[in-house]
Formats: structure tokens, sequence, C-alpha cells
């Protein structure tokens, strides 16, 4: 019998890959970056010593558009280079065993509740940054097998919670024990092009809408407390004002796993909230809590 462990909702902004810091200037000003010492202390204190075989990872950067898709591959591996930031972000080497096991696992639990699903094992199937940025931090050992999963972007809040339901039965009938990770943003709009390079700072003060900034607040606050049922009932109505990365499918699926409206974990947060180019970011981490006769025995 599998398990989901831990589940890592978390930020993937390309600037965490620079080891430049003529780059890391121009793009901080006035307002340094908490995540990157924050991505390294999650990994540190809470997943490294955490004992699980798979990352699934669902990737806010990999849109399909008639099912969901998931990456079958045994291997992923490669040389990445940004399309979006190439002079950010390129030549990275990548090499982690992928679950293709797993992946087949979800797409028959998927289909067979008639949600649309293909595990692809087709050549040359790209990875995306929000998965090697984070698992950079979270697998730079490369340790733990991974799987890429989709966000579909033609699919509802409703669909997105059956398909997250699925994930979870899938891995409960597996003998994977798996961190669930929602690699995206929270708000998700950034400056125009006049303004963007002077408004690059990770201060909240540069998220591009008050609204926003406010909404992301809110939604953080029933992080903390474990009110993921509040969350999800917002969910639609957080999509329509504030355009959530990857239309807050990464969220939505993960706590559809997780068990929906019923899910209580609570999350510890890793870092500050931050802008980036006007975007809003955080860092959470959720496993259940520990009974005293737990933490005694540890």
């Amino acid at each position: 019998m599998g398990k989901a462990v831990a589940a890592v909702f978390t930020t993937h902004v390309p600037w965490l890959m620079s080891a430049d810091p003529v780059a890391h200037r121009a793009y901080l000003g006035r307002h340094a970056t908490t995540f990157y010492d924050a991505m390294l202390k999650l990994e540190r204190e809470r997943l490294r010593h955490l004992e699980f075989d798979t990352f699934l990872l669902i990737d806010t950067h990999w849109f399909s558009t008639l099912e969901y898709v998931l990456n079958a591959h045994e291997r992923l591996s490669g040389v990445f280079t940004s399309e979006e930031l190439p002079a950010l972000q390129h030549d990275l080497e990548y090499d982690y065993r992928g679950d293709p096991e797993l992946a087949r696992g979800v797409e028959v639990e998927a289909r067979a509740r008639g949600i649309r699903a293909i595990a692809s094992a087709h050549r040359n199937l790209p990875v995306q940054y929000p998965t090697l940025n984070v698992m950079h931090y979270f697998n730079h050992e490369a340790r733990h097998r991974v799987l890429p999963v989709s966000v579909c972007q033609t699919a509802s809040v409703k669909n997105d919670l059956a398909y997250g339901a699925a994930i979870g039965q899938a891995i409960w009938k597996s003998n994977r024990r798996v961190v669930i990770v929602a690699s995206g943003g929270m708000s998700h709009k950034f400056w125009d092009y006049d303004r963007i390079l002077d408004r690059a700072s990770a201060s909240p003060d540069d998220i591009a809408s008050t609204a926003n900034r406010l909404y992301d607040e809110r939604i953080m606050e029933w992080f903390k407390a474990g009110r993921h049922d509040s969350v999800l009932a917002a969910a639609d109505d957080y999509r329509a004002h504030c355009s959530p990365e990857g239309r807050f499918s990464h969220y939505i699926m993960m706590a559809g796993a997780m068990g929906g409206d019923g899910w209580t974990w609570r999350g510890e947060q890793f870092g500050k909230y931050e802008a980036a180019l006007g975007t809003g970011q955080a860092i959470f981490f959720f496993q259940p809590a520990i009974s005293g006769a737990e933490r005694a025995a540890a």
C-alpha cells in the first residue's frame, strides 16, 4: 500500500538557478529574495530524512489541452535551456529516474473514473523548468524518482479535484511513498514591458495588483490553518480575479490527491511571501501533525 507522506506548494522562479551575483542584483534590486535559503532549508530540515520513493510534481508550465498527461519515461535526462529566459537559464544538465509504473497507475485509475489521462513515453517529451528548478534544490543528489504531471488548460476546478483524487487513489494502490509537489506561483500578473525591470524586486510592494496581494495573503492564511476547504471553495473566484499561475491547478490537483475539502494538514511557510516581476510567490510544506508519542519516539 502506497502513501503520500508530504506535500509542497512551491515557487520555481528562474532566478533560483542563477549563480551570477550581477544578475541577482539586477533582479533583486532594493529587496533581496529569501527563496535561495528557504529552498535549501526545506530540503535539509523536512525532506532529507523523510522516507519516500518519488516526487510527483505538478508542473504549471506543462499545459495539456485534451487530457491530463504524465511523463512515463524510465529516465528523465538531457540539457535544458529556457525558451522564456535563455540568458538566465541555459545549459542545465539533468538526469533523474522517472516513475513509469506510477504514471501508468494514475492513467488506469483516472480512466476508470471517466477522466481523460495519458501516461506518455513519447520520444523527446520535454521537461519544463518548474520541474527542473525545484528538483535542483529538493533532489540534488537524484536519490528520488521524479514524475512530472501536466495541468490541463481546459479543465475546471471540479475536473482538477477529480483527477487529483485519482492520483491519490493510484498512490494508495501502489507500493510508492510519495511527496506531491505543486510547482507554481500564486497570483500571476506581470508588470508591462516598460515597467517590469523597475518593479523587479522581491518586495510584496511590487506585486502587480493590491487586490492580488490581498487575495494571496488570504489564501496563505488558509494554508497555515489547514483550511483547504476554504481554499477550494474560493478556487473559482481566485482563478477569475487573480489569474493564478497554471490556473491554480497545481494546488487544486494536489489538494484533490490529499482528500479534497477533507484535507486538514497545516502549511509551514519557508521564506517570505514575495513578488517576482509582479507575480505572487510562496513556499509551503504540508505534513500531518506529529503526536506527542511519535515525537518522544523520534
